[in-house]
């Protein structure tokens, strides 16, 4: 490398170092994931993320994400309760929303659980918030009708694996 490509490099290192340190945490915790898009995508969106010095920091951040998700979910749930007409459908989205409410309430129970570096308890609590994104989904199977939420909740779930592939990190 010639002197003045050195300099530079040593110049962008001093400018921008906690830049481009907190990509490459970003880069390795979604390395860590089997849906590395989406955790690119979500994380490098993210004002919190993009200035993490620690790899605890994008757990508390890729958990956050999923709580906003459920929580996304479970309103749509509520506005599709609104207008559904079909009986079968009416039950599947009654028990979404209580399934996605108790997701809700195991993220939250989550956010704690990393804040005290209880790992296995966030792993255990993000487990149960997926299996009710599950339950909610076979819901609509029992009933025979179509889910009219099954990329939100596809997605939802796809979060929560992200969450737990880094936690399993920590």
């Amino acid at each position: 490398m010639n002197p003045i490509s050195s300099l530079v490099f040593v110049l962008l290192l001093t400018v921008f170092p906690t830049q481009i340190f907190c990509q490459n945490l970003i880069a390795q915790a979604c390395g860590y994931t089997s849906y590395k898009p989406l955790c690119l995508s979500t994380l490098q969106s993210d004002s919190e993320a993009k200035s993490a010095k620690d790899l605890l920091t994008i757990a508390k951040v890729a958990l956050k994400h999923a709580g906003t998700k459920a929580q996304a979910v479970n309103a749509e749930v509520k506005k599709q309760q609104g207008s559904a007409t079909d009986e079968g459908l009416k039950q599947a989205l009654s028990d979404c929303a209580e399934n996605y409410g108790d997701a809700i309430d195991q993220i939250q129970s989550s956010t704690g659980a990393l804040g005290s570096k209880k790992y296995n308890d966030v792993n255990t609590w993000v487990s149960a918030a997926m299996n009710d994104a599950d339950s909610c989904n076979q819901g609509f199977e029992d009933q025979s009708v179509k889910s009219p939420i099954t990329s939100s909740s596809t997605t939802f779930s796809q979060l929560c694996s992200n969450v737990l592939a880094i936690t399993n990190h920590l």
